[in-house]
């Protein structure tokens, strides 16, 4: 089938998730809007030649659909969430258009995907894929949203079906990931290596397969193996942002602490995402360096309400955050129970496990902690919470 106009643009952009926030006055806002253009993007070519197309057909549901995606991008790019509010619009105006169009459907289910409205998300993919089952991207969508409902079975079947219909990038990344969360880290590292083999030789999603290559590498041990991954993407992209958050998460391994506070705050520098300012925080805790520290989580809690305040859940990312660094237990606990009583993924059963654990809870925090292994993950954060409750409950 014929590839569609929205899809033909993003040969040069990858339409991946971030959060959205208003124009808020406030210091994190103003680092956001200001964060340094992404010298791998295609962007900077693809929004002012789109922009132009929509002067003379403001209603085209293609051009609409299609500059929507690369601001799904931008967003993720830049960290600037702004961009998201600028795409719902579009995608709008395109469904407005036509309500069956089904690139603008994608991109509505990829927004959802980025405000955490996954079971939205789901919905919107299942219904792209009634109208036009050959659009391959859709299956991806629909994964990714199945995966975060905690519906693995499904989500298996929705990449089987992907890869058989084409086994590229995307596809084999996300058998990686699946493959991952089955503890099989050999299996996820072949199907990896399989992604970045298949995708194109300048695109940006090869560099994120090369990073997250390495983040399994790292998982296992292999510290060489996962430096070497890191920086086989920064040769590609050089200062590319998850690249630079690799070395550091391999300098962290290595108790080699200056260079990860070097690396996350080069990171950190050019794309502020929270991500990066815990670990950077965590990292100065290391150095011992308490103001700086809090100096990284203060402007994580500052960003966390500019997202909340436009919609977007970050109620489960921030559990965490608050368990580990001084914030309200109790209401990190009445978080995870409601974020569990919508969906029942191993990440939100390990969120949930910590913070019964937290408050006290132990023979609970155990039985949610076995939710969280029963695929048989490796994940190192699940395993550390998992032998801290073991030992919690002997002592």
């Amino acid at each position: 089938m014929k590839t569609t106009i929205a899809f033909s643009i993003l040969i040069f952009i990858v339409a991946t998730g971030a959060l959205i926030y208003t124009q808020t006055k406030t210091p994190a806002a103003n680092a956001l809007r200001h964060s340094i253009p992404a010298p791998w993007s295609g962007n900077e070519r693809v929004i002012p030649m789109l922009q132009e197309k929509l002067k003379q057909e403001p209603e085209n549901p293609e051009w609409n659909s299609a500059l929507g995606l690369a601001y799904l991008q931008k967003a993720r790019e830049t960290g600037d969430p702004s961009y998201y509010t600028k795409a719902d619009a579009l995608f709008d105006r395109a469904l407005a258009s036509r309500r069956d169009h089904v690139d603008a459907l994608i991109g509505r289910a990829s927004l959802a995907m980025s405000r955490h409205e996954f079971e939205q998300a789901r919905e919107i993919a299942e219904r792209a894929l009634r109208l036009n089952p050959d659009v391959v991207a859709t299956y991806g969508v629909l994964a990714d949203a199945q995966t975060e409902l905690g519906d693995y079975d499904a989500a298996i079947k929705t990449l089987q079906t992907m890869v058989q219909k084409k086994p590229n990038l995307s596809s084999y990344s996300r058998i990686s990931y699946m493959r991952e969360l089955h503890g099989d880290t050999e299996g996820a590292i072949q199907a990896m290596q399989m992604a970045i083999d298949a995708g194109a030789p300048d695109a940006e999603n090869t560099a994120w397969c090369m990073v997250q290559l390495a983040n399994l590498y790292l998982n296992s041990g292999r510290l060489a193996e996962a430096e070497r991954a890191n920086r086989m993407a920064l040769v590609r992209f050089p200062n590319y942002v998850h690249a630079l958050a690799g070395l550091a998460r391999v300098a962290v391994a290595q108790k080699d602490f200056s260079a990860a506070a070097r690396y996350y705050k080069q990171a950190a520098d050019t794309v502020l995402l929270p991500e990066f300012l815990i670990a950077l925080g965590e990292v100065y805790e290391h150095m011992n360096k308490p103001a700086e520290a809090a100096q990284q989580f203060e402007l994580v809690r500052a960003i966390q309400k500019i997202y909340r305040s436009n919609g977007v859940n970050t109620d489960l990312e921030m559990v965490l955050f608050d368990l580990d660094h001084g914030g309200d237990i109790a209401r990190a606990l009445e978080a995870a129970r409601k974020e569990w009583q919508q969906r029942k993924s191993m990440k939100v059963a390990d969120a949930y496990a910590w913070a019964l654990y937290r408050a006290g809870r132990k023979d609970e925090a155990r039985s949610m902690m076995n939710q969280a292994l029963r695929l048989g993950t490796k994940d190192p954060l699940f395993q550390r919470h998992a032998a801290m409750i073991e030992e919690g409950i002997r002592c």
